[in-house]
Parts: structure tokens; sequence; C-alpha cells
């Protein structure tokens, strides 16, 4: 079974997608860069930066009033986690999800309290 290899994104594309998971229902431009904090980037760099995500498919777009864009997202918050944690997973545990947890719960030197919420998980499954 072969895998698909799916985009990841950049830290400035990841910024616009993390204000778009905000706005589900689709937002201009100009929309997108009033929840940028400041200093805000320009409007054609947001706009190269969704003409981008259009492409890799993160984004869908929209028509809105005249020849205004809307943009929405096409990929949830929780399908890209998916993908990128499986690459992870795939990439350096070979595909154990059981190393993969070992090293977050070594590394992150998680706290009793987590580890039981953790095992919580576990034990409802």
């Amino acid at each position: 079974m072969k895998t698909q290899k799916y985009h990841t994104l950049t830290k400035s594309e990841m910024q616009v997608m993390n204000l778009l998971w905000e706005m589900p229902l689709g937002a201009s431009i100009h929309q997108i860069l009033e929840r940028y904090p400041d200093p805000k980037p320009a409007y054609t760099t947001v706009s190269t930066f969704l003409k981008i995500l259009h492409c890799k498919q993160f984004v869908s777009i929209g028509k809105g009033q005249g020849k205004q864009q809307i943009f929405f997202p096409a990929v949830t918050r929780q399908e890209y986690t998916r993908r990128v944690m499986n690459e992870v997973k795939d990439n350096f545990f070979d595909g154990s999800t059981s190393s993969l947890v070992r090293f977050f719960v070594q590394e992150e030197e998680l706290s009793p309290e987590e580890i039981r919420e953790l095992l919580d998980l576990i034990e409802k499954d």
C-alpha cells in the first residue's frame, strides 16, 4: 500500500492557515489581514501565500461581492495535524505509534498528572 505524500506548511503559510481555520465560512484577504497581529504583512504578501496554499490544495477559492475572492480552508486543522503526525511517525519512528508516544513521554518530561491523563485515554479505548 503506497502512502500519499502531502505538502507541509511553512511557518508563514501556517500563520495564514491558522487565521483561516478561525474563519471556516471563508474570508477575503482584507478580513484575513484584519486578524494579523502587528506588524501586518502587505496585502500582496498575503495574496501570494493564499495562491501558494491554493496550489498546495489547502485553500479553496470562492466568489465574493464584485471581483472579491473569498478563501476557505480546504483541509481542517485536525486533518493537517493527522497528516503531519503520520509523516513524523513514518519517517522517524518506523511507523510505530508506541515509539512516537514513548519519545514524547521521555522528551517532554510529562508530569504524573499528564501521564495519568494519557493512561485514562488509553483505558477508554
